[in-house]
């Protein structure tokens, strides 16, 4: 389905999300022994996934009767003031050997984003005009503040600088719109609806 200009609609390519399969991150793993994890999808189709730890370097993924052995790598990350802040554990993908924080399952095995093809629910949502969600985000935080405080009058000239940006969005919009319809006009085709 394709949307209108401004509508907030889907647009014309379905992207799969991250959200949309069961993620396995790093930190589900235990750090030794067995443990048994659930995504409720649905009611009926309920995914369990038994994680096994089989040392310091591997752990083995049961899920619907198939059994893959994931690699795991550890690196110290950087020192900083001659303290270590800790050990970084990330697992190899199955399939592209590429180094992830997270595995998803779908179509039946385990594998990274990247081999998916596993997109961010943000990065296509109100990509038209990112004012808008910029605005909603600051008028959530202006709720939150004191009104007399001066983050609050921060917090409100940014709202103003966003909705002028909205503003200045539709009516770019509206003078395409406007542009397209003389044109359609001019060679005697009915043009779109002009919004706003």
């Amino acid at each position: 389905m394709v949307a209108a200009v401004g509508s907030g609609g889907a647009n014309a390519r379905n992207h799969r999300l991250v959200g949309d399969a069961p993620r396995l991150p790093v930190r589900a793993i235990p750090k030794w022994g067995t443990v048994t994890l659930t995504w409720p999808q649905n009611l009926a189709h309920a995914l369990h996934a038994r994680v096994t730890r089989t040392g310091a370097e591997a752990v083995v993924i049961s899920t619907a009767g198939v059994e893959v052995e994931v690699i795991l790598r550890e690196w110290p990350m950087p020192t900083v003031r001659w303290r270590q802040r800790g050990i970084r554990t990330r697992m190899i993908c199955p399939r592209c050997e590429a180094s992830r924080d997270a595995l998803h399952w779908l179509g039946s095995e385990w594998g990274c984003r990247g081999c998916f093809g596993l997109a961010y629910a943000c990065r296509h949502r109100m990509r038209y005009c990112p004012s808008i969600a910029r605005r909603a985000r600051l008028r959530r935080k202006l709720a939150r503040v004191s009104s007399r405080s001066l983050k609050a009058r921060a917090l409100r000239k940014m709202i103003a600088r966003e909705t002028r940006a909205m503003l200045a969005h539709l009516q770019q919009v509206n003078n395409a719109l406007d542009k397209r319809s003389k044109r359609h006009a001019r060679h005697g085709r009915v043009g779109p609806e002009r919004t706003g």
